[in-house]
């Protein structure tokens, strides 16, 4: 089994603990390899709204040669694991950068077949509160990709670091990951069983009526009429 990690920070502090302790369990249940990815480290770049990606291939854009490795690895993984701490209220910049410039892989554009039988988590740590802000960012990152499943992890740490929590609450912490793990290495085992999200076939089915009108040398309308998803009732998913 495959997971790809990206961690929205380079700071070994309370989201890097979080998932130490979440592979750790995942450990429990069988072998796992990780691929982990460090923002801004391994893609130090924001999207330059060049539209390349777009109009033209993912390969014209200019910090390809940064996004390729992490989009070849997001491909073979069986699941993902996206995170980040809460920055005034909102995903790191180095997340946002990441998720920017995969924009053209959305539905609406030219979704990649093998995102659609994979599940993900995204994982936030806060200091104080507003968890909700980056999970909801990346989990709906994760959904227009076409994701099976992805679950949200959150933690309000209330302190600077996780070793100034009570006990009592980091046992608290520890439980709900241990549990949440398990779920989660059932999802991936399952996952070629498991039925397609509605969003996705809503998604999908509005997007192949819109294309279908698109002008014939968009980018867009090339990649699905070579994937055969608008003369026919072929589609990126299975269930």
């Amino acid at each position: 089994m495959k997971i790809c990690v990206i961690h929205g920070s380079p700071r070994k502090g309370n989201n890097f603990k979080v998932i130490e302790l979440f592979k750790k369990n995942l450990l429990k249940f069988g072998d796992i390899e990780f691929t982990d990815f460090f923002l801004p480290k391994d893609m130090p770049h924001f999207c330059i709204g060049c539209y390349n990606c777009i109009e033209k291939s993912e390969e014209k854009c200019p910090h390809f040669s940064y996004m390729k490795p992490i989009t070849e690895t997001l491909k073979e993984a069986d699941a993902f694991i996206f995170s980040s701490p809460v920055y005034v209220l909102a995903e790191s910049g180095g997340m946002k950068a990441l998720l920017d410039h995969f924009g053209y892989m959305f539905i609406p554009h030219r979704p990649v077949e093998e995102m659609f039988s994979k599940v993900g988590i995204v994982i936030s740590t806060a200091a104080g509160s507003g968890n909700k802000y980056p999970l909801n960012s990346m989990k709906r990152n994760l959904s227009f990709w076409g994701l099976k499943r992805v679950l949200k992890m959150g933690f309000s740490i209330l302190a600077k670091d996780w070793e100034d929590m009570n006990i009592k609450r980091q046992k608290k912490f520890e439980n709900i990951i241990e549990k949440k793990a398990k779920k989660f290495y059932s999802l991936i085992e399952k996952r070629n069983e498991l039925s397609v999200r509605p969003f996705t076939k809503i998604m999908f089915f509005f997007m192949k009526k819109m294309i279908s009108n698109y002008n014939e040398d968009s980018r867009d309308k090339i990649y699905w009429k070579e994937k055969g998803w608008l003369s026919s009732s072929k589609k990126p998913y299975k269930k």
